[in-house]
């Protein structure tokens, strides 16, 4: 290699390794010219206010056959729910009832067990209970206060092993829709 090409080639890669240099710092510089310093995130809020109130809050079934439903439709069980809060989904759930031998919820009735169904139509359609301590969404969208009526529908088991009079406990619930 002579002198001048070795000369030629140093230049060039000065030039290139210098370009490179250039090109990398105007990028960084500009990026750091460029930015802002502070940014804003527009946000928006609700308080949500979640209250249920039930009246009267007590139902009588009174003594019932076995194998046979009852209801509080057309009587004076009728309980009336009313959403004090925010729009709100109306749940209900329900213990097994106790005194002496336990009688079980279930989907429907059997030995010792018992079926119970709540009603926002007044008895004309009812939504089954599942499982004890697990919520029923009786009413998807009830306006903040409004009220409405819940019935339900008891049937006793097929069977017991007791005839003691038994207590259960509904617990009516709002959550957000």
């Amino acid at each position: 290699m002579n002198i001048s090409t070795f000369i030629k080639d140093f230049r060039f890669q000065i030039l290139v390794g210098g370009v490179v240099a250039i090109t990398v710092f105007a990028v960084i510089w500009g990026q750091n010219a460029r930015a802002a310093d502070t940014a804003t995130v527009a946000a928006t809020v609700s308080a949500t206010n979640l209250a249920v109130s039930v009246s009267d809050g007590s139902i009588a079934f009174g003594s019932v056959a076995l194998n046979t439903a009852t209801t509080t439709a057309g009587n004076s069980d009728t309980q009336t729910v009313t959403n004090d809060g925010s729009a709100a989904a109306i749940n209900v759930k329900s213990s097994n009832a106790t005194g002496g031998t336990t009688w079980t919820l279930g989907t429907s009735a059997g030995s010792d067990i018992f079926k119970l169904e709540v009603s926002t139509t007044t008895g004309s359609t009812y939504m089954t209970f599942q499982a004890t301590d697990t919520y029923l969404t009786a009413s998807s969208s009830s306006a903040s206060l409004t009220s409405g009526d819940l019935d339900f529908r008891f049937t006793t088991p097929t069977g017991s092993t007791d005839f003691v009079e038994k207590s259960l406990t509904i617990t009516v619930q709002v959550t957000t829709q």
